[in-house]
């Protein structure tokens, strides 16, 4: 894509910067308001090279809603620019700053939407634009200082153009270059969202239209919306409103690359891809049979519809149910009715979108279902419910013929109401159309079936008609729910083979140039068919949406979003794009992975550790959410300390005298811990969604960027820096520029190593490491714990949460697939096994030593900030223990536990609060135990309140409770040896408590 992907693994670690850069010539970076102007865009993410990026950088972002990578070859420039960034409270979020060569910019291909060249990097990209080329993405823009490059859109790709990729409903797109393996690309909001959901693309957009039925809150911002989605990068470009009351699940959407036509109840609207802005209207002719549009289909410049009369209006349901999943009924009052509601019209007719001339019009006597509307060859295809098959000229609009011979009706058969999670949606289009069969099947019918195109005769006929159809070259591929997925002989039904599996319950299945996909059965996340050898692998991280499948177009794949609780790891849109020769199963022994930044013999600082304080995520490495130390019987507050900039903050750590706070910006933070003022700061490339870990006077940090880094605890200084991403590849993780596989375990440190995991999802590969803790050496890497069943079957371990060290094994959350994993820490070796490739296993986070055992929960880790309960598993729990206390809670509730009793099936608190609506996190101390959260509800419209407070162990006696401003983040509280309460709240402020 874009030019030969090299995946030469560490070049930017490689590099030597010679001193060339003088020899080039320096050209200042244009004003912000001319350059938004010339990159066309203004959301999205733009590179900018430049050899002492400054003002004009974070004027840019201001100025606009890009995410900017920045890139420079001096790294005193790059330092500088992180802490403007900083200062100005953009770094991380906006602002991302990279030191590397101009020859290798570590973006994924086609990311970027812009590239403004600057500076010496202006002769450098002239000689060779290659680099720049690639990580451009169709249509964007290299910006040099005296002129701009657009980026051609490359040959061979397709476009889903129509809700089933084109007029034939044949949901099967032939892109040339989507072809698996894959990796990530990017994973992009909205989380969740309501239903129905049709998808359309073209030129790079994708374009999804969300309906009415909303059963959470969650759901409520997208209620009948059409958004616009930038395909490579994942960018949300505009959202507008759809008619409330018409049910948006039919073929009246369709993609070009210049507008969106979206159809209703009174008109089809030309909407501007680019703006969202509509640019034109078009409305049934006259002479029509109605003003509602039933189906729609654009063929060679002619728009061509189905109208007819009024139909039901389905009220819009805005829900607010918590519990996990929704039920198929009730649903809204036409879902519910026995008699199907919608698209039914008579008219149809053609309009020449240039001139806007009527070139036909054909009404029929009897109503035609919409759902079984489909063109190809040049003729229209058109069934009447038990009265005929039909088909039209496309270009007379004259009837070819019409069958209504009884065999064919018979094997049609009456619709079924479906409506239930084995079939699906009743509003599905259930007839295809290739050059010489019609085909039906769907949720509706009672059997599978072939008619001809030459006069709609009967050809074959097979019992069981909920198949999902993709028509291919080699056969009709029918993936089946209840009975096994076929590949057919389109025009005499022959069984050329039995698949051997089935589909996941509703979904739809669709096509690329060598898969079919579906969802995973037994709820397993997503299902990949290859057509070479019909080996089916599965897809563990995510599923895709109920009513659109899989979505291929513009050398991409795509994801969701859904609006289902499935315990699944990745929620949200999710991009992949095509691997090509990278290598999965990588070794880690180029040494140029470590970058040492000091003496290696020289010792650091010591920083003592006290009995209290909590130097690593939940306190200690089994993650007991414990210290040894007095909680005051009363307290306040002592400091509060807040960041330049609003951000997703990690938990704080202590030790020292010191507190340590990270997050997504990428800063660590030194606080004093008497009176939180900044004693150093430090800055890794990416978002820290862990927090550092303190061992022997160092300090060790995992980054979104795919580095490890250790320093100096006591002042800062860096030791050394470790690669961990086989290949430095960033992508768009909900908004933040984040590498393919980032250190999204946190770190470890234990008897002289370090450990962690890079990493999100499973096919794309995970790395575990263990590294000498003093020099950064390698010590182990397990690259193949990813990919269990071997190079070409993407499924185990994903880096989906922490580690946690008991009894000689070192555990890891690794979501849906496989989770926890478990290792040998001595030598890497992965000790789980995979008998069964669709297993399932807790999606979350978090693990806890329950009853002797490491357990995995429920809450994900690439998620929104509010919790939302997962099927299948144990949900949500926080817990807190030592030799002789338990803690645990959950929604709604906390209390004290008989550790010995802890095991039983509902065992009985000692004492019990209930003043938490959701705890987020618990402190235990010597004497007492401190909880904070979301307070519950005190009634009425008032807002969600938040806080802290100190329970008594032997009695559970209120000590002492202090409201917090912002909800806190997940276990985002730490004690430290003095009795302190140090909490980060969401947006990054950090508050202590102290006795007084």
């Amino acid at each position: 894509m874009g030019g030969k992907r090299s995946w030469t693994p560490l070049g930017v670690l490689a590099w030597i910067v010679a001193g060339a850069a003088a020899a080039f010539a320096s050209e200042a970076a244009p004003p912000a308001g001319q350059v938004l102007g010339r990159i066309g865009v203004s959301r999205g993410i733009c590179v900018v090279l430049a050899d002492r990026p400054g003002e004009e950088v974070l004027e840019l972002a201001r100025r606009s809603e890009l995410v900017l990578f920045v890139q420079t070859t001096r790294a005193a420039a790059a330092k500088a620019l992180r802490a403007s960034a900083d200062r100005a409270g953009l770094l991380g979020t906006r602002v991302t700053v990279h030191h590397g060569p101009w020859s290798r910019i570590p973006l994924a291909d086609r990311l970027a939407d812009a590239v403004i060249v600057t500076g010496s990097a202006v002769a450098a990209v002239r000689r060779d634009d290659g680099e720049v080329r690639r990580v451009v993405r169709p249509l964007g823009r290299i910006v040099y200082p005296d002129r701009e490059v657009a980026i051609p859109h490359p040959a061979g790709v397709d476009d889903w153009t129509h809700p089933y990729h084109g007029p034939d409903n044949n949901p099967l797109a032939l892109d040339e270059e989507a072809r698996a393996p894959f990796l990530t690309q990017f994973l992009a909001e909205p989380y969740f969202v309501p239903f129905p959901e049709v998808t359309v693309t073209a030129a790079g957009r994708v374009f999804k239209a969300f309906g009415h039925v909303g059963y959470k809150k969650r759901d409520w911002e997208w209620l009948n919306s059409l958004v616009a989605i930038n395909g490579y990068n994942g960018t949300l470009l505009w959202k507008r409103p759809l008619e409330e009351g018409f049910n948006i699940h039919r073929n009246t959407i369709v993609a070009t690359p210049e507008a969106v036509y979206v159809a209703d109840s009174r008109s089809c609207k030309k909407i501007d891809a680019a703006s969202g802005e509509v640019r034109g209207e078009i409305v049934a002719p006259d002479a029509a049979a109605g003003r509602v549009w039933k189906w729609m289909a654009i063929h060679d410049g002619i728009l061509y519809g189905l109208v007819g009369g009024p139909e039901v209006r389905d009220p819009t349901r805005r829900g607010a149910r918590t519990e996990a999943g929704w039920p198929w009924r009730p649903m809204t009052p036409a879902y519910d009715s026995e008699q199907y509601a919608w698209g039914f019209g008579r008219t149809f007719f053609a309009r020449d979108l240039k001139s806007g001339r009527t070139l036909w019009l054909h009404t029929e006597e009897e109503p035609v279902d919409g759902r079984a509307v489909a063109m190809s060859g040049g003729r229209i295809f058109f069934y009447c419910d038990g009265k005929w098959l039909g088909c039209l000229d496309a270009l007379e609009g004259t009837v070819v013929w019409r069958n209504s011979d009884a065999d064919l009706l018979a094997a049609i058969g009456p619709h079924g109401r479906a409506q239930n999670p084995q079939e699906g949606f009743s509003t599905t289009a259930y007839m295809k159309s290739s050059d010489k069969a019609v085909f039906f099947a769907g949720p509706q019918r009672p059997n599978l079936l072939a008619a001809s195109t030459r006069d709609g005769r009967l050809l074959w006929q097979k019992p069981h008609g909920n198949y999902q159809l993709v028509v291919r070259e080699e056969g009709l591929y029918a993936m089946g729910r209840t009975e096994d997925s076929l590949l057919i002989e389109p025009l005499t039904g022959e069984v050329k083979q039995s698949l051997g599996v089935v589909r996941g319950n509703c979904t739809r299945a669709t096509g690329s140039i060598d898969s079919i996909f579906a969802r995973g059965h037994f709820h397993g996340g997503g299902m990949r068919l290859s057509i070479a050898d019909h080996r089916v692998e599965r897809i563990a991280p995510m599923r895709p949406d109920c009513h659109d499948g899989v979505i291929i177009a513009g050398g991409m794949l795509y994801w969701g979003p859904w609006m289902c609780d499935c315990s699944l790891s990745l929620v949200g849109l999710v991009g992949l794009a095509p691997a090509e020769d990278y290598a999965f199963q990588m070794k880690a022994d180029d040494p140029v992975r470590l970058a040492r930044l000091c003496d290696p013999r020289a010792p650091a600082a010591p920083l003592p550790l006290a009995d209290g304080d909590w130097p690593s995520y939940r306190a200690d490495n089994r993650r007991r959410a414990s210290a040894g130390v007095p909680i005051a019987e009363r307290a306040a507050l002592a400091w509060q300390f807040e960041p330049p900039g609003k951000m997703a903050p990690t938990a704080p750590v202590t030790g020292g005298g010191l507190v340590f706070a990270s997050g997504a910006d990428g800063a660590i933070r030194a606080l004093d811990a008497a009176t939180g003022s900044v004693r150093w700061t430090a800055y890794t490339g990416g978002p820290l969604r862990f927090p550092p870990a303190i061992d022997e006077g160092r300090l060790f940090a995992g980054s979104g960027d795919g580095c490890v880094y250790a320093y100096e605890a006591a002042s800062g200084k860096p030791l050394w820096r470790f690669q961990a991403a086989p290949v430095d590849r960033r992508i768009n993780v909900y908004g933040q520029i984040t590498s393919t596989w980032p250190i999204g375990s946190g770190v470890l440190a234990a008897g002289g190593k370090v450990y962690f995991a890079a990493g999100i999802a499973a096919y794309d590969g995970t790395h575990l490491f263990a590294l000498d803790a003093a020099s950064g050496r390698l010590a182990w890497h397990n690259g193949t714990c990813g990919r269990m069943l071997g190079d070409h079957r993407p499924t185990g371990v994903s880096v989906q949460g922490h580690l946690l060290l008991d009894a000689g094994r070192l555990y890891m959350a690794g979501g849906n697939g496989v989770s926890p994993a478990v290792y040998d820490p001595s030598d890497g070796r992965c000790l789980n096994t995979l008998d069964d490739e669709w297993a399932k296993a807790p999606r979350g986070r978090d693990l806890f030593l329950i009853d002797g055992q490491v357990t995995a929960f429920d809450r994900p880790l690439y998620a929104p900030k509010e919790y939302w309960r997962g099927r299948y598993f144990a949900r949500y729990l926080l817990q807190a223990q030592n030799e002789r206390v338990l803690v645990r809670a959950t929604l709604g509730r906390l209390g004290r536990f008989d550790p010995a009793a802890a095991g039983q099936k509902g065992p009985t608190p000692v004492w019990e609060s209930i003043l938490f609506e959701q705890p987020e996190a618990l402190a235990l101390g010597s004497n007492a135990v401190v909880a904070c959260g979301k307070l519950k509800d005190a009634g009425g419209d008032d807002p969600a309140r938040f806080g802290v407070a100190a329970y008594a162990i032997d009695d559970g006696r209120l000590l002492w409770q202090e409201l917090l401003e912002a909800m806190p983040a997940i276990w985002g509280m730490a004690l430290d040896s003095q009795g302190r309460v140090i909490i980060a709240l969401e947006g990054g402020k950090i508050v202590c408590f102290l006795g007084r």
